[in-house]
């Protein structure tokens, strides 16, 4: 393993308990997992993929590091045993799914070295994770749900008449080691679209969810769960994406639903869900109608909007094991918006480009799209990495941001 970052010794907690390993990537979500964590007093040691990795560049991070191994090489749990010693630590917190499913299965080892691994048990993941067993579980708690199936069923069914079109299609099973479709979302709007889609993903086609497509807004919500109940929710619509068909989402607005709050609280407690859930629906404005679309078992990728909008969910995910009693509900902002300066810049593009959308959408005037850029330049519009107090991380995102302007998608969890 790599050190990018010697240790800020300024940080130091002597309590194990307040020593945290933050598994988070480069980008924005992971910088505000450390944020939220050395923010209320806890020494955070941030593993990210290069040395570019915004969190290895913040005050907050009392030392980063590289690991030499990914989750699926056989020397990765070793490398993270003895990562786990060097600094003593008291627990480990992951942001990406790959990093969940391998520390999940160390979960025995790392019990044994009194260290606590802040990822859902492996039953609760892997039922997360599978798209066929939520949606039929949907069914049952009647909350609303595409009507879909199997790409490989659909076909030996008969595409021409089983669902209306238009349809969407994604991977049903993020969490093997091939057929996961290459795209956030893929759409066919004819028959001819489909039988395209299903040329491309034969191989794997029982790996495809093929659903009809529901208009409106992506809707997330970050939720804790704590001791069967729900501890507090976050939620933000999605208002700019890239890809502009299906991608993360660039620029949010922090909202409330109470309806699907209610269905998102009634999944994971049918679940026996315990910590940290980003459940997403699509939700119509113009309706209020809305279905389900997945649940995600780690920090959304709109964490810096929610945290910034009042949920500290990384610090109440620690608070719900090392010190339940302490924990305490907080006001959340409605209508507080951020965005990512590169994914909007690439999203503008998009829009000048005249990528392609999802079913029923539209693009921008070239002229309102500019202007919409620029009115989000305001002090009314947050950025997800720059914070006073904490700039150089902001100075690494505008260095990567001039690299990837123009590209056509935008990773925002690593």
């Amino acid at each position: 393993m790599q050190q990018v970052k010697p240790f800020n010794t300024t940080l130091k907690q002597h309590e194990r308990s307040r020593r945290v390993l933050a598994i988070v990537g480069d980008t924005q979500v992971g910088l505000w997992v450390v944020r939220s964590l050395a923010r209320h007093g806890l020494e955070v040691h941030a593993v990210t993929n290069t040395k570019d990795g915004q969190s290895a560049h913040s005050r907050y991070s009392a030392s980063a590091w590289i690991l030499d191994h990914k989750p699926h090489e056989s020397g990765f749990d070793d490398e993270i045993l003895t990562l786990v010693r060097q600094l003593d630590v008291g627990s480990i917190m992951p942001v990406s799914e790959g990093f969940h499913n391998r520390l999940i299965s160390m979960r025995d080892q790392l019990d044994a070295a009194e260290v606590h691994l802040f990822s859902p048990s492996r039953d609760n993941f892997d039922k997360a994770t599978d798209k066929d067993y939520v949606h039929q579980l949907c069914l049952d708690l009647e909350i609303p749900v595409a009507k879909g199936m199997c790409l490989d069923e659909l076909m030996e069914a008969g595409a021409e008449s089983t669902l209306q079109y238009p349809l969407v299609l994604r991977t049903r099973k993020q969490n093997v080691d091939a057929g996961k479709v290459p795209v956030k979302a893929a759409y066919a709007r004819t028959l001819e679209e489909l039988l395209n889609w299903h040329r491309q993903f034969e191989t794997f086609a029982d790996n495809v969810l093929v659903q009809e497509y529901h208009p409106g807004a992506e809707e997330h919500v970050q939720i804790l769960m704590h001791e069967g109940e729900m501890f507090m929710t976050g939620d933000y619509i999605g208002e700019h994406h890239m890809p502009l068909a299906g991608g993360v989402t660039v620029q949010r607005i922090s909202c409330h639903h109470p309806a699907v709050i209610d269905d998102t609280v009634k999944l994971l407690k049918a679940l026996n869900w315990q910590g940290i859930a980003g459940v997403q629906f699509h939700y119509d404005p113009d309706t209020g109608k809305y279905i389900f679309l997945e649940i995600n078992p780690r920090f959304s990728g709109g964490l810096p909007t929610v945290v910034m909008a009042g949920f500290e969910a990384p610090f109440n995910l620690w608070q719900s094991h090392f010190e339940p009693e302490k924990m305490r509900k907080t006001p959340y902002k409605i209508g507080l918006r951020s965005r990512i300066l590169g994914g909007e810049s690439n999203w503008f593009l998009g829009q000048m480009r005249r990528d392609e959308l999802p079913p029923g959408q539209t693009h921008l005037g070239r002229f309102e799209a500019a202007l919409t850029v620029l009115w989000n330049c305001g002090p009314w519009t947050k950025d997800d990495s720059f914070l006073l107090a904490d700039p150089k991380p902001f100075a690494v995102d505008f260095r990567q941001m001039l690299k990837k302007l123009g590209a056509r998608g935008h990773e925002i969890v690593n």
